[in-house]
C-alpha cells in the first residue's frame, strides 16, 4: 500500500509494507555516508548509492541531468505538475511492470521537492542482489546462444505489454548467477498505446550500447550474439 505524504512542497510516496516511514533527509545520499552498507554505484550519470533501509539493501537515485544542459543545470526540472515529475511516472510505469509480472526492481520510495517552476527528485528501489549489469558480466565472461536467445524473448514480451523503455543500454539491463535477467531504470519509460514502430528503437539503442562500449573496452561480444538475441525475440513475438 502506498502513502503520500505532503508539506511545503515537499512530496513523497512509499510503500507502507516495505518502509514504516520515508523523510526528505532519506533521500539525500549525504545522510547515508556515515551508515553501514554505504556504498556508490558505478556508471551511468553518477549519484546512485547502495544503502540499507528498514533492514533491507536498496538503491538511491538522484535524478541528474544528462546531455548539454547538464552543463548548467545539474538536478532541476521545469515543474509541470506532480503527476508529470520524472519520479511519480517512474514509480507508476515500474508498478505497472512488476503488475505485468516482468522482472524489475521494486520501487520503495519517491521524492519530489519543488521550488517555485522548478524541481528536483529522487527514487529509492529495491537491490537485487547477485546481479551485474551486462557490460560488466561481458567484460569478464562470454555468454551462451541460449542466454541471448533468453534476453531477446524477454524484451519481446516486455514490449509485448506496450512497455517503452526510454534508455534501453547494457548497463540497464542486469543479470543474476542463474543468468536471469531483469530490466533497471524506468526514468522517461512509456506506456504505448499500441504496438508499431517504436518496438525498435530500444532494440537499436541496446545494439548501438554494445557496440559503443565494446570499442571502448573489447567485450566478450559478438554479431552472433546479437543475431541469438534477435531470434530469440522474433521466436517470442510468434
Amino acid at each position: 500500500m502506498a502513502r503520500h505524504t505532503e508539506s511545503a512542497g515537499c512530496y513523497i510516496l512509499h510503500d507502507e509494507n516495505a518502509i514504516d516511514n520515508l523523510e526528505a533527509r532519506h533521500f539525500d545520499p549525504a545522510f547515508w555516508q556515515d551508515k553501514p552498507g554505504f556504498e556508490r554505484i558505478q556508471g551511468g550519470r553518477g549519484g546512485s548509492v547502495k544503502i540499507i533501509i528498514a533492514g533491507r539493501c536498496a538503491i538511491l537515485r538522484p535524478y541528474l541531468r544528462g546531455g548539454m544542459v547538464a552543463r548548467w543545470v545539474t538536478d532541476r526540472y521545469l515543474w509541470l505538475g506532480k503527476g508529470r515529475t520524472r519520479p511519480w511516472r517512474e514509480w507508476a510505469m515500474t508498478r505497472l511492470a512488476l503488475a505485468a509480472g516482468m522482472p524489475v526492481p521494486e520501487p520503495l520510495g519517491i521524492y519530489v521537492k519543488r521550488r517555485g517552476l522548478l524541481y528536483r527528485g529522487a527514487i529509492i528501489t529495491a537491490f537485487i542482489e547477485n546481479t551485474e549489469t551486462l557490460a560488466e558480466r561481458l567484460s569478464h565472461s562470454k555468454l551462451g546462444e541460449e542466454s541471448w536467445r533468453q534476453l531477446g524473448s524477454l524484451l519481446q514480451r516486455f514490449q509485448a505489454h506496450c512497455f517503452h523503455h526510454a534508455d534501453l543500454n547494457a548497463n540497464n539491463l542486469l543479470i543474476d548467477r542463474q543468468g536471469q535477467y531483469f530490466i533497471i531504470d524506468f526514468d522517461k519509460a512509456r506506456l504505448m498505446k499500441n504496438h508499431g514502430d517504436w518496438q525498435w528503437k530500444p532494440l537499436s539503442r541496446l545494439q548501438r550500447s554494445l557496440e559503443k562500449i565494446n570499442r571502448q573496452q573489447k567485450l566478450h561480444y559478438e554479431q552472433s550474439d546479437w543475431q541469438a538475441l534477435m531470434d530469440g525475440y522474433k521466436s517470442a513475438s510468434k
